[in-house]
């Protein structure tokens, strides 16, 4: 069939997936909706939206076309065979002809009648197609009708996205207007944009066509460029198509600027287009351009990460004496923002002196300044560094660009490195960790432990409850001091024993625990695991390699001070159901106290470790008591406690708010924590050194940053 049927009595219906149906036919008049029962059934009344046209020397019963879009609502064993619409004047029925039209075929149908009209037609069919409730079936529909509207005006070669979101398109067209057009782009559905372009003479086409290089804009719709499909636009005589040559080349985001540069030199457009076009050109091509900038500024980097669970924390010095950069902005996938207005500056006096004597600084640097160096987290979404990473520096009217590398899965060591110039007493510290440090913490997501090596030696924990985990760092000497004396302790003797050490430490200390098992006679169980670096993390491995219910966490160098300890434990632990976390008193070498649990501070409403440095006597002869948070260095608590509350969180840098987070967490869930007064462990405040001190108090001030955060609601309404 290659016309619209005319008798006004019948008409030509093309489905459209299973809830929607063009109809066309003739009219004497039309409005531009229409109420349409589907069968003459009024039960089954539809709005219908419908396109008319005059048609040239028809009779006056038949001079209109129409083509309406009738959403479809019937039960699915209902055939629609008729419709009747009700418009100004008498009520139409028309005989839906049998086979249905394809949809190409229809909209043939639609144009040749139309003439003129034809592009406001279909116009209007696809806004009825991509209106209202989106399927993929209707967007497919959209495609076809502009498919079926409108002939191949030639073909797009070369594909490529800049930074800035624009797809940059080059090959051949016929019809295609030069400089700014309005498209639809066919991707994963259809985009509107506007395509900016200029000609290009193309010896091999003849008189055939023009060759193009441009831009595709649609906004904030992003486009993958590997997934366009064609290109749609309205030329001199109706809609045309720009098809995705099959042998297209697909260049990488930092190919694209020289290709560009590339294409303009025979190129010809008004001068807005060129602009544009050549700004598209000086974007960023995997080169470090402010090196060549002939002004008094440089910059470099120690460190740029990318955060698991989302952002990028960068590190680096910027020397830019007399203020000649405007604005300093970080480019990664997503991630797009400025870090000059929020970055922490840091002394570095090493820039000043590499430079002082440098040509283009020398006699600009003022010698009272050192803040060159600087420090930001940047939040975005993860795997923000899919694309290249790099900075955009504004200098005046000139764009440089400097490329970075980041890392991934940053370990707590190396931030650790990083933020080591940070003077924990200084109001910088605590600005670098209200604004960076702390957030960054707060996003990242860094994975659990991995158990990689097990080795067991004569390890059995199957016929038993209960399990004793020691949780071991670097130090193989203090692992096997542990060992050896709960080897010569009765209780523990006989116990299955889990060594979770650090991958790294793995080959050390499993010779040492082989040598004591076969020495004493104990079963051992050593496990080396990736992402561990403190005691909880060690614990947190340990559970994977396990049967047992009942855990008993110990960590190396937490050392008993009497016989019976783990009975005491187990003892408060079975009154309570084993439905609690028991935790001893741990004491310094010099008998004061080093915990004797974390209690709430009525009249300040904060959480509060009490007796530290207190002598032991303190709390001789106290009752086992309900407190908020034990501790992880010492206790006894179910499997399934830990388990039904996620694990440990991973967003703190070491033990202390770590285990206090993981407390709260099942005091919520119904495991409150007890301390044992009268049970004592003794350890060495060793990871505490002078070299170390600074470090360990500014990760103290990072996790209680991040804790109170979490926390500090829940804490304020505690009574």
């Amino acid at each position: 069939m290659r016309d619209l049927p005319l008798d006004g009595e019948s008409a030509l219906v093309t489905p459209i997936g299973d809830d929607l149906a063009l109809i066309a036919g003739v009219a004497d008049a039309m409005t531009d909706q229409v109420e349409t029962l589907l069968n003459g059934d009024p039960s089954m009344s539809m709005k219908a939206d419908t396109v008319s046209w005059d048609r040239r020397d028809a009779p006056a019963d038949a001079a209109i076309g129409f083509v309406s879009i009738v959403p479809i609502r019937l039960a699915a064993k209902v055939r629609l065979r008729s419709v009747v619409m009700r418009r100004r004047g008498p009520p139409i029925r028309y005989t839906l002809i049998k086979p249905a039209v394809p949809l190409g075929t229809l909209i043939s149908i639609i144009a040749a009648d139309a003439g003129d009209r034809s592009s406001i037609v279909i116009d209007r069919i696809i806004h009825a197609l991509i209106g209202g409730k989106s399927s993929q079936k209707r967007l497919e529909a959209a495609i076809s009708v502009l498919g079926a509207a409108g002939a191949t005006d030639g073909w797009i070669e070369v594909i490529g996205s800049i930074d800035t979101g624009q797809i940059f398109l080059q090959g051949w067209a016929t019809d295609l207007p030069c400089d700014r057009v309005r498209v639809l782009a066919a991707h994963e559905g259809l985009m509107a944009g506007d395509f900016k372009s200029a000609s290009v003479i193309r010896n091999d086409l003849g008189e055939k066509g023009k060759g193009f290089v441009g831009l595709l804009d649609t906004g904030a719709s992003a486009i993958d460029p590997g997934k366009l499909k064609k290109l749609f636009f309205r030329g001199r005589d109706g809609w045309r198509s720009l098809e995705i040559y099959d042998r297209r080349v697909l260049l990488s985001p930092t190919d694209v600027p020289a290709h560009i540069r590339d294409g303009l030199v025979h190129a010809n457009a008004n001068p807005d287009t060129m602009l544009t076009l050549r700004r598209a050109g000086e974007r960023f091509d995997g080169r470090d351009t402010v090196s060549d900038l002939k002004l008094p500024v440089r910059i470099g980097m120690d460190m740029a990460a990318e955060i698991p669970g989302g952002g990028m924390l960068v590190a680096g010095w910027m020397l830019d004496p007399e203020g000649h950069v405007d604005s300093l902005t970080l480019r990664a996938g997503a991630i797009q923002q400025r870090i000059d207005e929020t970055w922490t500056r840091l002394p570095r006096s090493d820039v000043s002196s590499a430079f002082q004597h440098n040509g283009l600084f020398a006699g600009r640097l003022d010698p009272a300044r050192n803040d060159h160096g600087f420090l930001a987290f940047v939040p975005g979404p993860p795997s923000a560094t899919d694309g290249p990473a790099y900075f955009e520096m504004a200098v005046g009217d000139t764009v440089a660009f400097y490329p970075l590398m980041p890392l991934r899965g940053m370990s707590r060591r190396s931030l650790e490195r990083l933020i080591s110039p940070l003077d924990p007493r200084t109001a910088t510290a605590g600005a670098a960790i209200e604004r960076h440090i702390g957030p960054m913490m707060q996003a990242m997501a860094a994975p659990a432990p991995t158990v990689i090596e097990i080795r067991d030696f004569d390890f059995n924990d199957s016929e038993t409850g209960r399990t004793l985990v020691i949780g071991a760092g670097i130090d193989v000497e203090e692992a096997a001091v542990t060992l050896s004396l709960l080897a010569l302790d009765a209780e523990t003797k006989e116990m299955p024993i889990i060594v979770a050490a650090p991958l790294e430490a793995f080959d050390s200390i499993a010779p040492e625990a082989e040598r004591l098992s076969r020495f004493y006679g104990i079963k051992i169980r050593v496990i080396g695991a990736t992402g561990v670096q403190d005691a909880c993390d060690a614990f947190e491995s340990a559970i994977q390699a396990t049967k047992a219910d009942t855990l008993i966490f110990l960590a190396a160098g937490v050392l008993p001070r009497q016989a019976g300890w783990i009975s005491s434990l187990e003892r408060a632990y079975r009154k309570r159901g084993g439905k609690a976390l028991i935790s001893p008193t741990i004491l310094y070498e010099d008998n004061s106290i080093r915990f004797a649990g974390t209690w709430l501070d009525q009249e300040e409403q904060k959480l509060v470790d009490r007796y530290i440095g207190y002598p032991r006597d303190v709390v001789r002869g106290s009752q086992p008591t309900e407190v908020i948070a034990g501790s992880l260095s010492c206790c006894i608590v179910s499997r399934e406690s830990i388990a039904s509350v996620g694990g440990f969180t991973r967003s703190y840098l070491s033990s202390g708010e770590k285990g206090r987070d993981l407390c709260l967490k099942m005091r919520l869930g119904g495991t409150p924590a007890v301390w044992l007064p009268d049970v004592e462990m003794i350890s060495a405040d060793n990871d505490v050194g002078p070299s170390a001190f600074p470090a360990h108090r500014l990760a103290q001030k990072i996790d209680r940053w991040s804790f109170d955060r979490k926390w500090s609601l829940l804490i304020n309404n505690m009574r």
